[in-house]
């Protein structure tokens, strides 16, 4: 990689940015709740604790790569100085492109051109404890890992609740059994199903990461998903998760769970396969690959893959910055 300072923005006061800096992941996975927390604090903690030369600031330097969150793009557009040789690099996670950033990442496959766009899947859960596996193949607990404003409606009706009584089964949600404090979404312990299926209004919901379904696979937990264009993109296999749109189709599919010999098993194996290439060491090398990439265009500022659109945006909020001066 170039020798070119790689800096990760933190829209942060200065009481915080030490904490930040600091950060443990998996000793301390309750943190990492929002998207900048989880791409730009755990990011940097990963790289600096794979001894490469990264730093987290609340200034925008004037060189080099520097990466923040999308959500931070206000800040970073109030600070940086066009006139600078920094790369600015935006992580978009789920939101709308940054249009004055050099390069975007984004953690779909589908929407990236791999060059001003590049992608980069989410870090999986840090801190993850996997299924104990001497729960066997039996299925007594269903987890919703998410909040429940994200939930289909219809897992709050009778037919939902008569199919797990009649089935024995207990349906969990992260945040709803937190009683007041951080969720521990990182424990797959006493998990056997993982069941995310949203609001059938949110359609596709084609930004969305496939996040639930590779952590799924690391816990060894499989798992029943909406029909998301995030979990299709890694779909090979149709044992890689069991696709439903509603909870009528959420209890077809527990039910071959629980009456198919075998599937369960079967689901379980194929997910260590291929969470194999979602894990924490496996994320890391596209980290460091994408920086090695990214730093040789820091060097080379004639290869940048910036639009014109964005350096004219970049040159009218300069000159918009300018203090006015009279003439005379």
């Amino acid at each position: 990689m170039a020798d070119v300072p790689v800096t990760f923005y933190a829209d942060v006061p200065d009481a915080e940015l030490a904490g930040w800096r600091a950060l443990r992941p998996d000793a301390e996975p309750q943190r990492l709740v929002h998207g900048d927390e989880c791409w730009i604090a755990q990011t940097h903690a990963r790289l600096r604790d794979a001894g490469v030369a990264v730093r987290m600031d609340n200034r925008v330097p004037d060189d080099g790569l520097v990466i923040f969150y999308a959500g931070d793009k206000r800040a970073v557009r109030r600070a940086f100085d066009p006139r600078g040789r920094a790369l600015l690099v935006a992580v978009r996670s789920d939101r709308h492109p940054v249009g004055f950033a050099d390069v975007e990442i984004v953690q779909n496959a589908s929407s990236a051109d791999g060059a001003r766009t590049r992608h980069v899947p989410h870090w999986p859960q840090a801190g993850l404890l996997p299924r104990d596996p001497a729960r066997g193949a039996r299925v007594r607990t269903v987890l919703f890992p998410g909040t429940p404003q994200n939930l289909h409606p219809g897992f709050a009706g009778d037919a939902w609740r008569r199919f797990l009584a009649e089935r024995d089964l207990a349906f969990r949600c992260h945040y709803a059994n937190a009683c007041g404090g951080p969720p521990d979404w990182h424990d797959y312990r006493d998990v056997d199903v993982m069941l995310a299926i949203r609001p059938a209004d949110m359609g596709l919901v084609p930004h969305k990461p496939a996040w639930k379904l590779f952590n799924a696979w690391l816990a060894g937990v499989p798992a029943i998903l909406g029909p998301e264009a995030g979990y299709r993109e890694l779909r090979r296999d149709p044992l890689d998760y069991l696709e439903a749109a509603d909870p009528a189709a959420a209890m077809r599919a527990l039910a071959r769970l629980l009456d198919e010999p075998g599937l369960y098993a079967a689901m379980v194996a194929n997910g260590a396969v291929r969470g194999a290439d979602f894990t924490v060491a496996a994320t890391l090398r596209r980290w460091q690959d994408l920086l090695a990439g990214l730093s040789a265009l820091c060097a080379d500022p004639a290869r940048r893959p910036q639009s014109v659109f964005a350096r004219r945006r970049r040159e009218l909020w300069f000159h918009l910055r300018r203090p006015w001066k009279p003439y005379g």
